[in-house]
């Protein structure tokens, strides 16, 4: 890539030169970043061109947002994609509601929680029973959002996370970050439900991370696939777990599409 190019074609369409330094500045990282024996930690970016990171950023600038490593980031799952974390759900509601106030929590263990509403008032009562306890279980979570719209609360068990981690195409944001991936899992769902205009193009773009297909697939068995570094480890995964896979269709799937990737990468 041409980072300097890159630069001056973003601002040449009009686009805010901070935000455009700002993720010039990302990809760098991103290309040069090493893992800790010292390869390259993303390999998938040398194959980038200067027109496909112009034309990734351009489809987040659609909603008002950039590509800043943080509340928007790329990720690469046998194609490129772009990541929203539950900060950039907010940002764009804000852009369009600026007065709405959020509360997205997780609930722990231990802790309190009740709802209701009244009159399209929510009413909640959230007691955290200890927040300074280490290896805290999280037992679901919660979104609350009022707006000049109304007043709205979705909530989200640990079976219905386990479904949205299941069907999620990569485990390593999960595993770095499991408590922002369900406050994400919890406003992306209170925005589908009740904000859907306003969120749709985020909707459309943020779900090329999902496959719904794998939503009988546990995520521990997609981890194991997707940490395999050679096509024995593959047949491996394949041995262990073929006999009582729930869906053996989508598990052939995922195998191939491993080996796929890996043959590629090995080109």
């Amino acid at each position: 890539m041409n980072y300097e190019a890159i630069k001056k074609e973003l601002e040449a369409q009009h686009h805010k030169s901070a935000e455009v330094g700002i993720f010039v500045k990302y990809l760098y990282k991103l290309a040069t970043d090493k893992e800790k024996d010292g390869t390259t930690k993303n390999k998938w970016v040398a194959y980038l061109k200067d027109e496909d990171v112009i034309h990734l950023y351009n489809t987040v600038a659609k909603d008002g947002l950039f590509i800043d490593g943080d509340t928007v980031t790329l990720q690469f799952k046998g194609s490129v994609s772009v990541n929203y974390n539950y900060q950039a759900y907010k940002n764009k509601l804000l852009m369009i509601y600026p007065e709405s106030k959020f509360d997205i929590q997780n609930v722990y263990e231990g802790d309190s929680f009740s709802f209701k509403k009244e009159s399209g008032k929510v009413v909640y009562e959230h007691g955290i029973n200890n927040p300074f306890a280490k290896n805290k279980v999280i037992i679901g979570c919660y979104c609350v959002i009022k707006n000049s719209r109304g007043e709205f609360i979705e909530t989200l068990n640990m079976d219905d996370i386990a479904k949205m981690r299941n069907v999620a195409k990569t485990q390593t944001i999960w595993n770095a970050w499991e408590s922002e991936m369900i406050l994400k899992s919890v406003i992306k769902r209170a925005c589908k439900r009740h904000f859907k205009d306003v969120v749709v193009n985020i909707e459309t773009l943020d779900n090329e991370n999902y496959d719904l297909e794998t939503v009988n697939l546990e995520y521990q068995v997609k981890e194991q696939v997707e940490n395999c570094k050679t096509v024995d480890d593959v047949m491996k995964v394949y041995n262990e777990h073929i006999a009582h896979c729930k869906d053996e269709k989508a598990f052939l799937e995922l195998l191939s599409a491993k080996k796929a990737e890996l043959k590629k990468a090995s080109a």
